[in-house]
């Protein structure tokens, strides 16, 4: 049940959702600006007509913002506590809710003027701030998704995966907490007796937890064939 709410991966609903509502509160502002200035009457568009649309258009993204807004927290739980991405969600989150607060207060301010056929300064203002508001939660929701990937799977796969839903998974990113390492052998050494390639160190563990690194010996080339002999009948 919770994927059908949060969506597949790949294909979440979080993302078409805020662009349903950012469509109708933009349309919604717009009506209030053109509605004001009243541009519009020579070509018939009359200032009761915008000042209808707005509101309706306002409205409409207001009752959209219930299921973007749970969608969205259902991602933000998801994301791993303590990362840059998490912080980030955080201020996306805070700014999208007074975003959706001013639009709420814009369709209170511009229900007057729906009713006496034009559009208010009040609500001109209030839509304008929530409108600002929106595109600066819009571009942190973009940074979340092309900066840090969450809820995006990048994989090369046949377009019947890509298209079909639930027929990928999600990748273990910022989304998902990631298991610490730890070692494959008792006693909790990362490694015994590993050199760390030529003129590194050889590093020792003790079932303590204690390292030891001196230096290796650096390999010298042979100059020539009887010295290459030398090295050969040597290492023999």
């Amino acid at each position: 049940m919770m994927t059908l709410i949060k969506g597949f991966a790949g294909k979440p609903s979080h993302a078409p959702l805020t662009d349903v509502s950012i469509g109708a509160y933009t349309v919604g502002v717009l009506m209030l600006i053109l509605g004001y200035v009243d541009v519009l009457d020579s070509i018939g568009v009359t200032e009761q007509a915008l000042a209808t649309g707005a509101l309706l258009a306002i409205a409409g993204g207001l009752i959209v913002a219930i299921p973007t807004s749970l969608t969205g927290l259902l991602d933000w739980a998801d994301i791993s506590k303590g990362s840059n991405a998490r912080k980030l969600a955080n201020y996306h989150l805070s700014v999208m809710l007074l975003a959706t607060a001013c639009f709420a207060a814009t369709f209170v301010l511009h229900r007057p003027g729906y009713l006496d056929g034009e559009v208010t300064l009040e609500a001109l203002i209030a839509g304008c701030a929530a409108l600002g508001l929106l595109t600066l939660g819009g571009t942190l929701g973009g940074a979340l998704a092309y900066v840090y990937g969450v809820r995006v799977v990048k994989k090369d796969v046949s377009l019947a995966e890509a298209l079909i839903p639930g027929k990928l998974s999600e990748p273990a990113g910022v989304s998902r907490p990631q298991a610490r390492g730890s070692s494959a052998s008792g006693g909790g050494s990362y490694g015994r007796d590993a050199q760390a390639g030529s003129g590194g160190s050889v590093v020792s563990g003790t079932g303590d937890g204690d390292t030891q690194a001196a230096p290796a010996p650096a390999a010298t080339a042979p100059s020539s064939l009887a010295e290459y002999e030398a090295y050969i009948t040597g290492k023999r």
